[in-house]
């Protein structure tokens, strides 16, 4: 009658530790599950942020190639001011569902900070020198943004999971 108790208590751990690890395996491969699928989300939201990265370069390069440009400084002035009314109708319409979407929550904050400043230069009947400085550093300040955030999400996938 010991040995039965002894068998059925040895059978009992025995059970209780294949349930342990039986729970252990599928917490594993739901942790991997949810892990690859935040990877997946992560190769999107990093394509998103290149795009928007790139709208940005384009605006910031015609600036600056408008500002070394030989013009007057009045038509200098209007060709930024287009461009930055450009950006602006872009990032207002179409780009800050995106942002909204894929962008963590201090820099959506951010850019619309930055988009209501561009929204107030594009808007200005006569735009000068200190206007077209100020609207070369917002559109800076939303593109520094963007990379930012893609810089984050490179690194979050840089992670390796065996």
């Amino acid at each position: 009658m010991f040995n039965e108790l002894i068998d059925g208590i040895v059978g009992v751990v025995l059970a209780c530790l294949a349930t342990l690890l039986t729970c252990y395996i599928v917490k594993e491969r739901i942790d991997r599950r949810i892990f690859m699928h935040f990877l997946e989300a992560s190769k999107e939201r990093l394509h998103v942020l290149e795009e928007l990265i790139d709208t940005s370069e384009i605006i910031l390069e015609e600036i600056a190639n408008i500002t070394e440009s030989g013009e007057k400084s009045s038509v200098r002035n209007s060709q930024i001011q287009q461009d930055l009314q450009h950006f602006y109708h872009k990032l207002a319409s179409s780009d800050l569902e995106i942002v909204y979407k894929y962008m963590e929550y201090d820099s959506i904050v951010r850019v619309k900070n930055n988009l209501t400043s561009l929204k107030e230069l594009s808007e200005k009947e006569s735009f000068i020198d200190v206007d077209a400085t100020s609207a070369g550093e917002d559109i800076n300040e939303v593109y520094f943004i963007f990379n930012t955030n893609r810089q984050s999400v490179e690194e979050i996938m840089k992670i390796n999971i065996n």
